[in-house]
């Protein structure tokens, strides 16, 4: 048996039925992309050892990417890996192979290759907030609340009014949206449960945030908080479109959709809240993620807290 031909058998007699579709579309665009176009998906998988995965891995840690010109990422690196042990192991345990040549293949840790979390500052997220309130335009609300909730875009688009609960001003995240193919290869977006159980989280609203939702509430025609003013539903595509045309307009540095979550944590981090609530609120399985994430964050907020600590004698 060829790797191309375990690679499919793996993934859609075996694995499909147990993944979530947006994985199983990773994993099938993985195989398209890095395995079938190379010699290695034509050899037979009783004859591939541990160096030649070793060697394939290799290569693709120095293959650029069509879209970004740079070095695959490392989490595209780790989705190859993934693949192969996977489908290794499926090997072995139905009796096709004697022994798994990826044993010994480790993933690749995050700390060599931290991607720069880029986040807005203070005078470019009062120059955002401040243009979206002189537009008077519901449709744009969802970017301030990402600025005060940290939410990512797919979480936002899914919020409905019935996450919130008005009491007690606690808005529950228990769902998101995404864009994934269906079995005839057609793109469609689809809300589902999130990737992770750290995700399922509660978030408390600023009162002002709070005030804002209400007020939005009266109008809407969705059931989603985040909506066209005709009730239609928001695209991300357009609302990430958006904000690009909209940071463009107001004359701040063009950073991603994604940026709005890392400035709500920079924000937190500089106003003193502790890393474990701000874990919670991001919905990271732990503080150390958050910790990593945006370590540079905490620099100012470090050389606060030291320039707090008193002087115990006179040194003058």
């Amino acid at each position: 048996m060829k790797l191309s031909e375990l690679l499919w058998e793996w993934l859609y007699g075996f694995h499909k039925d147990n993944i979530k579709i947006q994985t199983f579309v990773r994993y099938e665009c993985a195989i398209n992309n890095y395995f079938l176009p190379h010699p290695i998906s034509n050899l037979n998988i009783k004859k591939i050892t541990a160096r030649d995965i070793q060697a394939f891995i290799n290569e693709k840690k120095r293959k650029r990417s069509r879209m970004t010109k740079g070095a695959l990422s490392i989490s595209s690196v780790n989705i190859i890996i993934t693949v192969l042990k996977s489908a290794f192991g499926y090997a072995l345990e139905f009796g096709l192979i004697k022994e798994n040549p990826c044993d010994k293949i480790r993933r690749i840790s995050s700390i060599r290759q931290r991607k720069e979390v880029l986040a807005f500052t203070v005078q470019e997220q009062i120059k955002i907030e401040k243009y979206i309130n002189s537009l008077n335009n519901p449709e744009y609300f969802g970017i301030i609340l990402c600025l005060y909730t940290g939410l990512r875009i797919g979480e936002l688009l899914a919020l409905e009014w019935s996450d919130i609960d008005w009491e007690t001003g606690i808005m529950t995240i228990n769902k998101t949206l995404y864009t994934t193919k269906n079995e005839k290869g057609e793109w469609y977006t689809e809300i589902n449960m999130p990737k992770t159980k750290s995700s399922v989280r509660e978030i408390p609203l600023p009162g002002f945030v709070l005030m804002e939702l209400r007020k939005l509430k009266l109008k809407s025609k969705s059931n989603y908080v985040v909506s066209k003013n005709n009730g239609k539903p928001m695209q991300s595509k357009l609302l990430r479109w958006r904000f690009s045309e909209l940071t463009k307009k107001i004359g701040v540095r063009r950073l991603n959709f994604h940026a709005l979550r890392h400035t709500f944590a920079t924000r937190a981090l500089e106003s003193g809240m502790d890393v474990k609530t701000l874990a919670e609120i991001m919905g990271h399985a732990n503080a150390t993620i958050t910790l990593n994430t945006y370590a540079h964050s905490m620099t100012e907020h470090k050389k606060k807290m030291m320039n707090n600590l008193p002087c115990l004698i006179n040194y003058q």
